[in-house]
């Protein structure tokens, strides 16, 4: 589940920019016009066709014994309250991706979510990571967000490789980079960390980059642990991630702050108060926010830059209210975990998550959706996880 979910979001973005160049510095009706050839479209619609067989194949067998329902209800209402109460009404093929949605966190929780098969997510993204370099230095026009970068950190480089932004690169790099502590053997975790710190340094990607630097940051602190000091220390550091995160946006700054971002924030904020409870609508960055850009200057940004501004634009705070049940549920859990390894690893994990959220949002529950296999995904697999109560294994 974890290979289809994963290549559904990056192969049709593969052979999408294998085919046409990056075009820099759009504006998002412009990018969407020309987002998508109709080869790389075609494969979309076919991987979420192998993902839904998977899932439901998945759920046709025989659930692990030991599966607790709750968070699977907490996912489901957060993924479906918003289309029910919300102000847009999905059509048919938003109806399809809610389908898929659906069936995906269901087989998540009937196969108990073994947390150790997250290491599939550092090993495929260190693959993405080393095709990006190689083509960097063969295709250059082709992996490159910019030829030539205003805010490049090696080389002049600013590597999106399949991805349409460089950033997005970068933070798939990071969250893969933080989960290195699941890949098996030393000399592998190695080759992997290595790969994805050198394809952050390419993405000129400076908020993965401060992300990893706390990740690192996380796994020194680990090194002089005990099992009581690291479920304290990793609860702490990941909750003042996650706290920021939420308190940051609030916070009066210049509107040139963070890249404009704070700009973005306060148009934002403004925008959630004309309807507090229910937000804009889940499609408001795809369809209302561009036929009013006009007027709402910061909506062709296409995002609102922060995982708490995002999603009270789009959902409110009905939305907010089962996430944010979700964002610091995992974090609780993975204090009561016993595997030293995996908890090193998930906590890592949350503060790069959190890192990221401030200033990009990270978080989607349609698994079509470029950031489902590193948000949505890893919180189920971590909450509707089995065997949380197993010895303590070998660590880094």
């Amino acid at each position: 589940m974890i290979i289809a979910a994963v290549a559904l979001v990056i192969v049709p973005e593969i052979i999408n920019y294998l085919l046409v160049k990056h075009a820099p510095d759009q504006s998002i009706d412009q990018a969407l016009a020309t987002a998508e050839t109709p080869v790389a479209g075609l494969a979309r619609w076919a991987l979420s066709g192998v993902l839904l067989a998977v899932s439901s194949l998945v759920i046709l067998m025989r659930g692990h014994p030991n599966r607790d329902i709750t968070w699977l209800l907490v996912f489901l209402l957060a993924l479906n309250l918003p289309y029910l109460i919300g102000p847009d009404q999905p059509g048919p093929s938003d109806l399809v991706k809610i389908l898929l949605a659906n069936l995906v966190l269901v087989a998540i929780w009937n196969t108990g979510a073994r947390v150790a098969e997250l290491k599939w997510i550092p090993i495929l993204v260190t693959g993405v990571g080393a095709y990006s370099l190689i083509g960097a230095l063969i295709i250059p026009e082709y992996m490159m967000y910019n030829i030539v970068s205003r805010k490049s950190l090696i080389f002049g480089w600013e590597l999106a490789g399949p991805f349409g932004q460089s950033n997005a690169l970068g933070m798939y790099c990071a969250i893969a980079f933080s989960l290195v502590p699941l890949v098996p053997g030393n000399r592998w975790r190695i080759v992997c960390g290595a790969i994805l710190f050198a394809t952050i340094l390419a993405s000129a990607s400076r908020t993965s980059l401060i992300a990893v630097g706390f990740v690192i940051l996380w796994w020194l602190i680990c090194r002089a642990r005990t099992g009581y000091s690291i479920r304290l220390t990793g609860t702490v550091l990941a909750g003042a991630a996650a706290a920021a995160a939420f308190v940051i946006p609030l916070l009066k700054w210049d509107p040139d702050s963070f890249t404009e971002r704070a700009f973005i924030w306060k148009g934002g904020l403004e925008l959630w108060q004309e309807s507090p409870v229910v937000g804009s609508g889940y499609n408001f960055f795809l369809t209302h926010g561009q036929s009013e850009a006009g007027v709402i200057l910061w909506a062709g940004m296409g995002t609102g830059h922060n995982i708490l501004i995002d999603t009270l634009i789009k959902f409110g705070l009905s939305g907010l209210a089962f996430l944010l049940p979700i964002w610091i549920g995992a974090i609780y859990v993975t204090g009561t975990m016993r595997v030293t390894h995996e908890k090193i690893a998930l906590f890592g994990y949350f503060i790069a998550f959190f890192v990221l959220s401030m200033t990009e949002a990270v978080w989607h529950l349609w698994p079509n959706i470029q950031q489902f296999p590193t948000s949505t995904l890893i919180f189920a697999a971590v909450l509707m996880a089995r065997n949380h109560g197993r010895d303590a294994e070998r660590t880094l």
